[in-house]
């Protein structure tokens, strides 16, 4: 993750807890060129898994597709 106060590429995390409905994880970072230390706040993107096919399309994923592709 980039350092928000210098821009130093790469930062080191110090802590990592999910908060306490569990639906997002808070980080403590530090950046080993400056010093600074911030919290970043991850959550995870509720929507549909997209297939990208060899053409290019995009398409929503389907489970039965690989059954049926595994039990052939």
């Amino acid at each position: 993750m980039k350092c928000p106060f210098c821009g130093y590429e790469d930062t080191k995390v110090l802590d990592s807890r999910p908060t306490s409905d569990g639906a997002v994880i808070r980080r403590r970072r530090e950046c080993p060129k400056c010093g600074a230390r911030f919290t970043t706040y991850e959550r995870y993107e509720v929507g549909p898994v997209l297939v990208v096919k060899k053409d290019g399309r995009r398409e929503k994923f389907d489970r039965s597709k690989i059954m049926r592709g595994i039990l052939k």
